[in-house]
């Protein structure tokens, strides 16, 4: 089996988005073991939608993209590879316990190389059990070929300012504690500026949706997350994003695959749904990521469907 390759880098200074103030995103959704390294202790934070004993899906995606950057990848790589394709196969609901990543690459070629990706944690009575698994495919950049080839014609809505006032704190019950959004959002569906969430109807809203979204957390503590652990986490947006209606969402994701041509600019990822199909409890949903500069790829997801808590 190939050996891990650590390339260790000064990942909060190189990974700083242009423009953006990031001294809200102080919190982190995991705090990562000083002795081994491939263990993630989630904060709470990281606490997902679907109970209060479950990690969101978006930090496992984070954690996928972030293992082959900072492993996989020298900072030459970086610049001359595109990650192409994220898949995450979301095997169980993941516990709000130690997670534990481990990789190993699959194919590296002199264009194309693949890593895969395991997360796995310690499950009372059962011990270790796998959680997540990941594939990335990274692929080689070069010049486009000349031409002209069809592409649906891409949104014109402007990206909010970089230097956008953060959201503030709010509490989610008596007992609980003041936390800022898991992420933030500018709705604009309908060109009302209202943030996309729960407690807002535009989520039940039917027809095209469009939105805006930054990150509120760093994905470790101490560091900034890169464009690609940004988008890696918007990535699972889809399922609520594409699957939630007029009674709201009752689809569960049981994966997430992101396709990037390249990689977004400045902290704002534009989402737009472009499909959902479904049937007998299953659910197909695909929306498209922008930047500020336009298109960057799609995420498409599969879901069972479960009534929301």
């Amino acid at each position: 089996m190939p050996t891990r390759a650590y390339y260790p880098r000064k990942l909060s200074i190189k990974l700083v988005v242009f423009g953006q103030c990031h001294s809200y995103m102080d919190e982190a959704f995991f705090n990562r073991d000083d002795e081994d390294r491939n263990i993630y202790h989630p904060t709470r934070f990281a606490r997902g939608p679907w109970g209060p004993k479950t990690l969101h899906g978006r930090v496992l995606s984070g954690l996928v993209a972030f293992e082959v950057e900072t492993n996989w990848l020298s900072d030459k790589e970086t610049d001359n590879f595109q990650a192409a394709r994220i898949t995450v196969d979301l095997f169980r609901p993941p516990p709000m316990s130690p997670l534990i990543v481990t990789s190993e690459i699959i194919r590296s070629g002199r264009r194309l190389k693949v890593v895969d990706v395991n997360i796995a944690s310690t499950i009372e009575g059962r011990g270790v059990v796998d959680i997540a698994r990941g594939s990335v495919v990274m692929l080689k950049k070069s010049e486009s070929p000349e031409g002209e080839i069809w592409a649906p014609p891409a949104w014109d809505i402007q990206a909010p300012r970089e230097d956008l006032p953060p959201p503030k704190a709010v509490k989610k019950g008596p007992d609980s504690a003041a936390a800022l959004p898991i992420w933030e959002t500018v709705n604009v569906q309908d060109d009302t500026g209202e943030p996309y969430g729960e407690s807002n109807p535009q989520h039940m809203r039917l027809g095209i949706r469009h939105a805006w979204i930054r990150e509120t957390y760093s994905l470790i503590s101490g560091l900034l997350p890169s464009q690609l652990v940004r988008i890696a986490q918007v990535a699972d947006f889809a399922n609520p994003f594409t699957n939630s209606g007029s009674e709201g969402l009752n689809y569960i994701n049981a994966d997430i695959t992101l396709y990037l041509h390249r990689i977004p600019v400045g902290s704002w990822i534009g989402t737009e749904t472009s499909y959902h199909g479904s049937d007998q409890g299953v659910s197909v949903g695909t929306m498209s990521l922008y930047d500020r500069c336009g298109r960057v790829g799609t995420s498409t997801v599969c879901g069972l469907a479960q009534i929301h808590p």
